[in-house]
């Protein structure tokens, strides 16, 4: 296609300007220039010219170009304006150095290419191809799968640099080596992908977003999986160059803090100690030259035999949304992300140090997704090739079990965190029989912390942190780790703080709530209820409290159909997400339940006017004299956007509470929760726990409906999941 669009552009030049007047020539220059047209590519032509008014011949050649709509870039200049700019603009200077002649005079062209040669002899490129590989690295410290073709790390930019650098030895007179065929097949890859992005978009779009996969893939003829793959591996290949040909981009690792402390050094295995482990801790230990000193090893050879699966790992995509980087370098990520833990001189570090062996939390940050593209759960799968590795590197018996252990369980903490009821004991006591030891649950915690952030930007938050910090301490303090709980209150508890002349309120509160409510508030949050409860003189009472993770709100009014659909429907219409609820019903139909919550687009802390406002949305939602969920679709349809995939609907039945437990994988959008609670509401079930996870564009919503044990007839379970799934 580039060649294509480039040789009709040179047709339509030669037939504008046709003859070319003597002491000129038309230069393609840029992407024109390289022949790498794609199909909004800007078209950059320079009239050169020996001195002569050139402005007739101008308007002859750039006006029907303009009148076509082709994005020109345009310049007119002498061979003594040319040099003059190349002299003083970098980007000039390349642009030139890869100019072609389209048509017109020889002579001057190559009178043009004598003083490109005389500007680049005096003023090396190597410097400022170096600084801008150096910025690339630095901007993007990982290759990412919503990369940008041209200008991202691994991508075409790069190949540029490597074609300046050769056509400036070219220029100068010295011996330069041909592209390699790795160099041309990356290339043809990126160029692609390239293509079909323009296509695909009707613009000059470059950046492989997630919502463009599959067009591009279709408009290429492949499967995503394949195209994303290809991808991949042509900006592996280009970054790989990049280190090879100017290694100066990589700058020297500091040291690493944990390296001088004697008790953080990767432990000795005693006198059978191989050499690999010692090797691979460094190549972990050292951020990207560690990276690039272990794909030398891979090259050469020497892992092959030590990790076979690399290969299938290496180049292998990560189509979720919420995965911003391919696999290896999410992996790469991981370690690093662990490092930063291992070194932090908070709550972080100190997990660290007790677990006391860094080679266990780098190997656990390095393997832990080794086992993707392979048969089966990539978490058991990647259990035993982390076992197997640790045996051909010198990995003791005792810390592969744990490296091992913390690769089958990576995503037991980060999931039970954002599904199951925390103020269940039940629940953690399930999670630390499936840890089995402080010592795995500590490698787990570090792990999922580390493994959350690596993801990607919408993985990790201090909602996320607060949620799995508080599984990590609950689960240890059922080991008989000296760690505090908190959170969940007593009667006892909440009588002893109560003013002699609430004594009786509170115990009418206490007495028809349900006997889970207690576990999940404490002795301030229960006398706050009861005093908005008091307070209620309309049809409901809105209070709102900041501090922790995120903000509260409690809503109260007298239960009534719809009450609760309405409530969620005027937070989404005033933009307040919510991120966990817990919907509680007294025996005399009060209803008291708590949120918490964010803005949903700054994902910060919610404005004061926009609580007044969701004060008045709700009482004139409830009273009937505002549409909320009109109101809520105004907002929904500001922000429209596709279906995205088919929701996926799973349910259970909690075998301790006899709860049916709902998960929901479905597109966000606004007014999600609303929606699902309106399905549960008309099914004639109740919410007591709803938690949102939230993953760029995506959501698992996990609902807890009240005990059924009672009403529910067979098929139940099923029966909603269709329901819903509708």
């Amino acid at each position: 296609m580039c060649r294509a669009l480039t040789a009709g552009l040179d047709q339509a030049v030669g037939q504008l300007v046709s003859p070319v007047p003597e002491g000129v020539a038309i230069v393609a220059i840029g992407g024109y220039g390289r022949s790498e047209l794609s199909p909004y590519s800007d078209v950059d032509l320079m009239l050169l010219h020996s001195g002569d008014d050139p402005s007739e011949l101008a308007a002859t050649l750039f006006r029907p170009l303009w009148d076509a709509r082709l994005r020109v870039g345009h310049s007119v200049r002498t061979l003594g304006e040319a040099a003059s700019a190349a002299r003083e603009r970098f980007d000039t200077q390349t642009t030139l150095l890869t100019s072609r002649l389209v048509s017109g005079d020889e002579e001057l062209f190559s009178r043009l290419m004598d003083e490109v040669s005389a500007v680049t002899r005096a003023r090396p490129l190597r410097r400022h191809l170096v600084s801008e590989e150096r910025i690339r690295r630095e901007t993007t410290p990982y290759l990412l799968m919503a990369t940008d073709i041209k200008k991202g790390r691994g991508g075409l930019r790069t190949l540029h640099g490597f074609e300046w650098e050769r056509r400036r030895e070219e220029l100068v007179g010295r011996f330069s080596t041909d592209s390699s065929q790795e160099e041309g097949k990356a290339r043809e890859a990126l160029l692609r992908v390239r293509n079909a992005l323009h296509a695909v978009t009707g613009r000059p779009h470059d950046v492989y977003s997630a919502d463009l996969r599959d067009q591009v893939a279709r408009w290429l003829g492949g499967d995503v999986a394949g195209c994303a793959r290809a991808l991949v591996a042509a900006m592996q290949s280009v970054d790989g160059l990049a280190a090879h040909r100017w290694p100066e981009v990589i700058e020297e690792r500091p040291r690493r803090v944990w390296a001088r402390r004697s008790a953080r050094r990767p432990p000795a295995v005693g006198a059978s100690r191989l050499p690999a482990i010692d090797e691979m801790i460094r190549l972990l230990q050292n951020g990207e030259r560690g990276r690039m000193g272990f794909e030398r090893l891979w090259e050469s050879g020497r892992l092959r035999d030590l990790l076979p699966e690399w290969s299938v790992v290496r180049s292998l995509p990560q189509l979720a949304p919420f995965h911003e980087h391919p696999v290896a370098a999410h992996l790469w990520r991981t370690v690093d992300e662990m490092q930063g833990l291992i070194e932090d001189d908070g709550h972080y570090g100190r997990v660290a140090a007790e677990v006391d062996d860094p080679t266990i939390l780098l190997l656990a940050a390095f393997l832990h997704d080794i086992g993707k593209g392979g048969d089966g759960d990539h978490a058991d799968v990647g259990a035993s090739i982390a076992a197997a590795f640790c045996a051909r590197i010198g990995v003791d018996g005792g810390r592969a079990q744990l490296v091992e252990g913390a690769v089958r369980n990576h995503l037991l903490l980060p999931t039970a965190a954002t599904r199951r009821d925390l103020d269940d004991p039940a629940a953690i006591d399930e999670v630390a029989a499936a840890v089995g030891s402080v010592r795995l649950l500590q490698v787990l915690y570090l792990l999922a912390v580390a493994d959350s952030i690596a993801t990607g930007r919408t993985m990790w938050n201090d909602w996320k942190a607060t949620l799995v910090r508080t599984l990590f301490t609950r689960c240890a303090a059922g080991f008989g780790a000296d760690r505090p709980v908190q959170g969940g209150t007593s009667r006892g508890e909440v009588m002893a703080a109560v003013a002699p002349g609430k004594v009786t309120e509170v115990e009418a509160h206490l007495d028809g709530m349900p006997d889970d409510y207690l576990r999940s508030f404490t002795v301030s949050d229960v006398l706050w209820h009861v005093d908005l409860v008091a307070d209620l003189d309309g049809a409901s009472v809105v209070g709102v409290r900041s501090g922790g993770p995120k903000e509260m709100a409690v809503v109260v009014g007298r239960a009534r159909p719809g009450f609760r659909r309405q409530v969620a429907e005027a937070l989404a219409a005033n933009g307040i997400d919510v991120l966990e609820a817990r919907l509680f019903s007294r025996a005399d139909a009060m209803i008291v339940d708590t949120f918490r919550v964010h803005d949903d687009r700054t994902g910060g802390g919610v404005e004061p006017d926009k609580w007044d406002t969701l004060r008045a949305d709700v009482e004139a939602g409830l009273s009937g004299s505002l549409d909320t969920a009109g109101k809520m679709a105004s907002r929904a349809a500001a922000y429209a956007e596709g279906e995205g995939a088919e929701p996926l609907v799973r349910s259970s039945t909690d075998p301790a509470s006899g709860d049916l437990v709902v998960t929901i994988e479905c597109t966000d959008r606004i007014g999600r929760l609303a929606e699902i609670l309106g399905i549960f509401n008309a099914s004639g079930l109740e919410i007591r726990l709803a938690k949102i996870d939230s993953r760029a564009g995506e959501v698992i919503d996990t609902f807890y409906v009240a005990s059924t044990r009672s009403t529910a007839g067979p098929g139940l379970e099923s029966h909603i999941a269709a329901a819903l799934r509708r």
